[in-house]
């Protein structure tokens, strides 16, 4: 490992991110070059050692098809030593570079969602209602699983959008 890679991570900027975003690079061999402190901590000491870990489960072999593998894939809820997160992987051709972001775990993002909900005046069944819209159900999806109708739905949806700000209001395109 150069010293040139060896500073990578100081290089690219990783350090600014501070402890919400982990940032690994690696050579296209996939030996570690250098990560940041959220890597650090999800993935241990893996600088000077072939990752294995979750991201890379989850990215093309690359070793098998350098050319054919360069650009950008996105990995949604991989799991890294028992650690959830979204991964950003980059391949320039020359090194694999890792964004990934740590999840939190579903029972305090809930209880984070219907905290902030309730502080804006929705009641619990409109918290239930915003919170399964935050997962991404349908429309149809949310009314079958209450058994109310769509149109009681549309109004329970009218009324949450008039309490929340209106950047919520997007996604009332459903």
């Amino acid at each position: 490992m150069s010293g040139q890679d060896g500073n990578l991570a100081q290089n690219l900027g990783f350090q600014g991110f501070g402890d919400k975003v982990g940032f690994c690079a690696k050579n296209l061999n996939r030996e570690v070059v250098s990560l940041n402190g959220v890597c650090q901590k999800i993935c241990g000491g893996m600088v000077g050692k072939v990752c294995e870990k979750g991201c890379m489960l989850a990215y093309p072999q690359v070793e098998e098809c350098a050319e054919l593998s360069e650009g950008m894939t996105y990995h949604k809820n991989i799991l890294i030593d028992a650690h959830k997160v979204d991964a950003v992987i980059v391949n320039d051709g020359e090194r694999i570079l890792t964004m990934i972001y740590p999840l939190e775990d579903d029972q305090a993002k809930l209880r984070k969602q219907e905290i902030y909900l309730r502080e804006r005046g929705l009641t619990r069944s409109e918290v239930r209602i915003m919170q399964m819209v935050l997962l991404g159900h349908t429309n149809a999806q949310i009314a079958e699983q209450l058994f109310i109708s769509k149109a009681t739905l549309k109004t329970h949806l009218n009324n949450i959008y008039k309490k929340l700000p209106a950047g919520f209001r997007q996604m009332k395109v459903r």
